[in-house]
């Protein structure tokens, strides 16, 4: 091999590694980048956590007292067909 053709074998070689290692930098930037929106996401979540729990505790509450008039509602139609 000729010394002009070596050298041009050792500056693809760099190219590619430059490239190489340019890809995983941007690889690893845009990955701590999610990261960093994740953990915000994440924060923004927590926050609504108290609010969520109080509506669906709220929501539970409602559910038992129709529960319990449509048992009352029942047993008054109930009560009404037996000795109706």
């Amino acid at each position: 091999m000729d010394s002009s053709d070596g050298r041009i074998l050792i500056l693809v070689v760099i190219a590619t590694i430059l490239f190489a290692v340019g890809r995983r930098f941007q690889r690893t930037v845009d990955t701590w980048a999610g990261w960093g929106k994740a953990v915000q996401a994440a924060a923004e979540a927590a926050g609504k956590v108290p609010e969520a729990k109080s509506a669906a505790w709220a929501a539970v509450r409602r559910m038992i007292v129709v529960g319990l008039g449509a048992l009352i509602l029942f047993a008054v139609v109930a009560n009404a067909i037996r000795y109706g």
